[in-house]
């Protein structure tokens, strides 16, 4: 080190960049610093939002998405006061490349490098107000590219690798300035933009604390560090308060969202502590990383998944003791310019898979590697798989505690195990439909269990607090508790729905501009009084089955009268061809039924439901679309379904797309019309879009929700690119769920061990979303709500079987038999999806609000 000052570098996430009063504590972070002694370096993301706009632009290079990243710019610069004329060149490079049919590698990624290109004119402009001696730094300056990157160029590109090394001279030009450098990209040897990937950003501070020598490296994001495992899918993770270099890069390594995996190698090479923390709570634990560990004892750290994995099965009898196959196979690999990340090896077979993250997997390639590998064996290509990881020192030591853990994939089907040479991991891959579900098992076995003493708080104790004012009022059934005490005394086990609640949220969508329909999923909850509360505000019903039409028709009569969509899937015929008689809209979602049944659908018209080819959801189970679903017709059909209809005459009038449930990223369904709006050249008399439902609640405290601005000014964007054309929604939970709640009084606890077990009336009968998808829903005891915590709990049902389990590990007050427990978030798929398993009846139903059925009110 060259300077008496020693050097620290700050990087800044997307959120933490994201409006002038981040930028302010940006701005207090760096004098805090300078006040401790430090040179400062910052390394910052573009502003949150703003990259994921670009890459629609890689997509759809139009002036409506441009507009939108135009207007997301200047109004960032608007609001941190500075000048935006110096981003009118950046945004003329972007206007150049508008309807260019196809954009080369190096043009998407330099489209990408844009925000932190804006982000960063924008910051510069903002600090130079606020600092002294702020200084640009060019990451071509301190980041390098490998000469010996044997990718694809499409690889190079969109996911690059870089080097550095320590940098006396420009620590020396350096000293005594505030360092800014944007990251996420550089250039390469020809002058040509290249990213780093996603959260390459931090890879870029890593490698500037390389080049600095510095004496730390800080990354503010807006979660407070590594937890145990993913808190979406499990929100009783714990937070990782110390942990050695080699465990966090195989924890980022293995899905891991926090760090970018190749951040961790430069740091840990050149021995510089890595800080994670969080950006609005400066003050909670975080996460530390360094050189330092014990590895005597043997340990689970966390429990990771990589979704997307694409597996290629290689079998032949040639490759028996044959020297050279092996690299023969790789030899294609390479000259294709795909990264292999698992092997397994057999006498007869190679298995190998190939992660998104560090190649661009598309179906052209694909063709391509498994037509150059025939010639070697039979080949098979999997996709849609998940690879779940244990991260831990000597995980063979714990062979026999994970081996228990197999029999939850009795039903499942792994491909592919492999356990690591340094012991640091293992790893199955299965089916992305079974990874939440071993993820959960695993946690419970392996980390649940331990004294809190090794971890550090959960997810939920960290970010509970940090709920902003608004979000803390309280929810319907705290305000309503003294009624729900009484209703829970006299009627347990019960559900019991709020109107107000309900007619809240169907207010929320009503005021979508872009939205010409809304139809209510009566799947969720086909209760009576929840119906006619849609009917009442004029939403209209997307039914599935003719039991959910009969239910209506015993309510309203003719059903024609009514806005009443009918969508099946794998029914038989004579469904379809009553649900024609009855005078309602039908959907058809497969080929076959526009092949094989032209007497039934000659004529009429239809609703086609299509399979936009990727999911979303908040759980694999519910996410509705891509090769791995049943539901729609694939894209690669869409030819031959147009063929039919125009053979059979057949009007299409409306095209539907559902691609999961629980999606809170309102961007989903920009690709969602996209699609559909493309299909339109089919499909020419189709004037109603109907992008679906799936809309996410919030289903933890912290949960930001669905953006509904956003998304309707999405929705706009695109249904003034489509004049004539209707949009249509269908949501069910988003409706229904935080309305209701499910009342259970305690019956037994039961301590074993370090577990408490706190037994309601009724369990998995009533409720089966935590026991079928690992779904999460609030508990908490109603009686004593008042009361603080006092220990953690799993909260179990009375039925003669181990998964009745509605929560696990929840923080709860010492609890009575005769306590009323209320689990939220249960008006929807609750009593919908009920069973009298051991002939237990499942909870009723209690109406707050104007009942069609007065009796419904008897509580």
């Amino acid at each position: 080190m060259t300077q008496d000052k020693p050097w620290i570098v700050l990087k800044f996430g997307g959120t933490s960049v994201a409006n002038r009063q981040r930028w302010q504590a940006i701005v207090k972070h760096i004098q805090q610093r300078q006040r401790e002694g430090y040179n400062v370096a910052m390394v910052h993301s573009a502003k949150s939002g703003l990259t994921n706009l670009l890459d629609t632009f890689t997509h759809q290079p139009d002036t409506a998405t441009l507009a939108a990243i135009t207007h997301s710019i200047r109004q960032f610069s608007e609001e941190m006061e500075v000048d935006r004329t110096q981003l009118e060149q950046p945004l003329q490079r972007l206007q150049e490349l508008v309807g260019k049919g196809h954009l080369s590698p190096f043009e998407r990624a330099e489209i990408l490098s844009m925000g932190e290109q804006l982000t960063h004119l924008v910051a510069m402009e903002f600090l130079k107000q606020q600092l002294n001696a702020v200084t640009s730094l060019d990451p071509r300056e301190c980041l390098k590219i490998p000469d010996n990157d044997g990718r694809n160029a499409r690889s190079r590109a969109l996911t690059a690798t870089c080097h550095s090394q320590p940098d006396p001279g420009l620590q020396r030009r350096l000293a005594n300035h505030v360092v800014i450098m944007p990251g996420f990209f550089l250039h390469d040897e020809a002058g040509r933009t290249v990213v780093l990937g996603r959260g390459g950003s931090d890879t870029s501070a890593a490698h500037l604390a390389v080049a600095l020598e510095a004496e730390k490296l800080e990354i503010w994001t807006d979660v407070h560090g590594i937890f145990t495992a993913d808190p979406r899918v499990i929100p009783t993770a714990r937070l990782l308060t110390e942990l050695d270099h080699q465990e966090a890069r195989e924890i980022a390594a293995s899905g891991g969202k926090v760090l970018h995996p190749r951040c961790i190698l430069p740091v840990e090479t050149h021995q510089i502590p890595l800080e994670i923390h969080h950006s609005g709570d400066p003050d909670s634990p975080c996460t530390v990383l360094h050189s330092r560990t014990e590895k005597n004892e043997p340990r689970v750290r966390a429990i990771n998944a990589r979704h997307g994995i694409t597996l290629v099965s290689i079998d032949s009898i040639d490759m028996w003791h044959q020297a050279g196959y092996l690299a023969n196979v790789f030899h294609i690999f390479k000259e294709l310019g795909l990264s292999v990340d698992l092997v397994s090896t057999a006498q007869t077979n190679v298995t190998v898979s190939l992660d998104k993250a560090d190649n661009v997997i598309d179906p052209a390639i694909l063709e391509t590697l498994q037509q150059r590998l025939s010639n070697l064996g039979e080949v098979r290509i999997i996709r849609n798989c998940s690879a779940v990881t244990l991260v831990g020192h000597r995980i063979r030591a714990l062979l026999h505690k994970i081996a228990p853990l197999m029999a939850q994939l009795a039903e499942s089907r792994v491909y592919l195990t492999t356990q690591s040479s340094n012991d640091l991991n293992l790893t199955l891959v299965v089916d992305e439909d079974q990874a939440d579900k071993l993820i959960k098992a695993m946690h419970e076995s392996l980390i649940g269990n331990l004294s809190q003493g090794e971890f550090g708080p959960t997810w939920e104790e960290l970010t509970e607090k940090l709920l902003p004012p608004q979000q803390q009022s309280p929810p319907w059934w705290l305000e309503k508790r003294l009624l729900l005490l009484d209703i829970g005394q006299a009627h347990s086990p019960v559900y019991v729905y709020d109107e107000a609640t309900i007619s809240a949220q169907i207010a929320s969508l009503q005021s979508l501009q872009a939205v010409d329909k809304i139809l209510y999923a009566v799947k969720a909850n086909p209760n009576v009084d929840i119906l006619a509360t849609m009917h009442r505000h004029g939403v209209g019903f997307e039914t599935v089955s003719p039991g959910e039409l009969l239910h209506i028709k015993e309510i309203w009569g003719d059903l024609e009268e009514l806005d009443i969509l009918f969508t099946p899937n794998f029914a038989p015929q004579s469904e379809y061809w009553w649900a024609f008689n009855q005078g309602v809209t039908v959907t058809i979602d497969n080929l076959y039924a526009l092949r094989e049944w032209s007497d039934l659908l000659r004529n009429r018209e239809i609703f086609l439901r299509l399979d936009p080819g990727h999911g979303e959801g908040h759980h694999r189970y519910v996410r509705t679309a891509g090769e791995a679903s049943k539901f729609g017709i694939s894209p690669h059909e869409l030819d031959m379904a147009a063929a039919l209809c125009r053979k059979h005459n057949i009007r299409v009038t409306g095209l539907h797309a559902h691609s999961g449930s629980g999606i809170l990223n309102y961007e989903n369904w920009d690709r969602v019309l996209t699609f559909l709006a493309a299909q339109r050249k089919r499909f020419p008399d189709a004037r109603v879009l109907d992008i679906g439902g799936g809309l996410g609640i919030k289903e933890n405290p912290t949960d930001a929700g669905l953006n509904l601005k956003a998304l309707d000014n999405l929705l706009m964007r695109h249904k003034k690119k489509l004049p004539g054309v209707e949009i249509w929604i269908e949501p069910g939970r988003y409706l229904v769920a935080n309305a209701g709640v499910l009342l259970s009084r305690v019956t037994q606890i039961k301590w074993k061990g370090e577990t408490t077990y706190i037994g309601l009336e009724t369990g998995m009968n009533s409720l089966i979303r935590p026991a079928l998808y690992g779904a999460w829903h609030p508990i908490v005891n109603l009686t004593r709500a008042h009361e603080s915590p006092a220990l953690m709990a799993t909260i179990v049902g009375p039925l003669c079987e181990t998964g009745d389990v509605l929560g696990r590990d929840r923080h709860l007050p010492n609890s009575r038999e005769g306590d009323v427990m209320l689990i939220a978030n249960t008006g929807a798929y609750g009593r919908a999806m009920a069973s009298q398993y051991n002939l237990r009846q499942p909870a009723k139903e209690l109406y707050l609000g104007q009942a069609r059925n007065p009796q419904a009110n008897d509580g």
